[in-house]
């Protein structure tokens, strides 16, 4: 049976401290001669001091988005200085909360933090505002992206020429809601210009069409899933991996690659919608039974 580690005496210190000492020590970071607490402890500060506030990441975020804050302007400020200053020195802090940090951890940097600030900070071939958007949890990502808005979101790009909100498409777990929020930032038209650096493949607006009739008549996926979720039950490896897994000649949503179906198998109307871009819209016309998706139809088509 696993056991919950002790603590050492550096986290205990800081579970004990009140939120006013735990905003004392970011405070103390931007006063380099006053520094309290080693970088390496920062992250475990920032966690404390938002567990303390809020009972969960979710409360935080309806809170804040209604503008409800229990913190005062100035110390949303204090917190986003650190923030800026912390990327701009490197962004040890930003990263350490972005690959390692729990969903409160992440929801934090989300509300507080000007994402200008991790859009700047670039690590490993991509940004930090990329890195964010593929870890943070399904249930804050409306908020990311009402947050980020569509220059991040477009204007933005990593190694490959890649912007943030095509990063977004292309997650597994992608749901209804994100499709909502990205109407709420971009009109039909906005979308319709965001590509690739290199102005080649498909606009945005192309993969959303795509996108949607597939969330609609599909739940989304696990966020780590593996492509082959059963054993191949015949010796014919090859037929059978393309039965399996790419049945009905299937594309790939946002790099649009199709799949061909084994030799000699006969293909069937692809059930997920996948026509021309004209019938793939239609699916957002009225009538439709998903509220999310006439929602998404009603504010693509009034902007």
């Amino acid at each position: 049976m696993f056991r919950t580690p002790i603590p050492n005496a550096e986290r205990s210190m800081l579970e004990n401290c009140s939120s006013e000492q735990l905003l004392g020590i970011f405070a103390s970071c931007l006063n380099k001669e006053s520094r309290k607490i080693p970088n390496d402890q920062l992250p475990e500060a920032w966690g404390t001091l938002f567990s303390h506030l809020f009972l969960s990441a979710d409360e935080m975020v309806d809170e804040m988005q209604r503008g409800e804050n229990r913190m005062s302007e100035d110390i949303i400020h204090l917190l986003r200085s650190f923030i800026k200053m912390d990327c701009e020195s490197g962004g040890y802090f930003a990263l350490n909360i972005i690959k390692k940090g729990g969903k409160t951890d992440r929801a934090a940097l989300i509300m507080i933090a000007d994402l200008e600030s991790i859009a700047a900070l670039e690590y490993d071939g991509t940004t930090a505002i990329h890195q964010l958007t593929e870890a943070c949890d399904k249930r804050m990502r409306p908020a990311l992206i009402g947050r980020a808005g569509k220059r991040l979101l477009s204007r933005v790009f990593d190694s490959r020429g890649l912007p943030v909100l095509f990063t977004l498409f292309s997650l597994n777990d992608l749901c209804m809601q994100d499709l909502a929020a990205v109407s709420k930032v971009f009109s039909k038209d906005e979308l319709r210009v965001v590509m690739n650096k290199n102005r080649t493949g498909k606009n945005a607006l192309k993969v959303f069409i795509e996108i949607l009739p597939r969330l609609k008549n599909h739940p989304p996926g696990e966020r780590n899933k593996f492509l082959v979720t059963n054993a191949v039950k015949s010796t014919n490896t090859e037929g059978s991996i393309r039965s399996q897994v790419n049945f009905h000649g299937h594309h790939d949503g946002a790099s649009g690659a199709q799949v061909q179906p084994s030799p000699g198998k006969k293909v069937e109307p692809d059930p997920c919608g996948f026509t021309s871009d004209s019938e793939r819209y239609e699916f957002l016309m009225p009538g439709s039974r998903d509220e999310i998706g006439t929602m998404i139809k009603k504010t693509l088509n009034t902007k």
